[in-house]
């Protein structure tokens, strides 16, 4: 079961302001607030990086997404352009 919760509000400060949302596990995303939590095209989003954490594993896919934002960066990272792609 796809699990979409608040963020702990402790783990908000550590990200920016314009930080929504963040897939921790094939299972789970964490949400910023409310409003981001009730966005459809966010959680579809989210679900999409759900998938991948399933198809890569999650050493595997922690590892890709961070070379490829290192290399590519953040929104020419191929595991995001899928996301926004299938989000739609």
């Amino acid at each position: 079961m796809k699990k979409h919760e608040l963020m702990p509000k402790w783990l908000r400060g550590f990200f920016p302001k314009k930080f929504t949302a963040i897939t921790i596990s094939k299972n789970t995303a964490w949400y910023r607030d409310l409003k981001t939590l009730d966005d459809e095209s966010i959680r579809r989003h989210e679900e999409v990086h759900m998938m991948q954490y399933e198809r890569h594993g999650w050493f595997v896919f922690i590892i890709l997404y961070f070379w490829y934002t290192i290399k590519h960066g953040y929104w020419n990272n191929p595991l995001e352009i899928e996301a926004r792609e299938k989000s739609k």
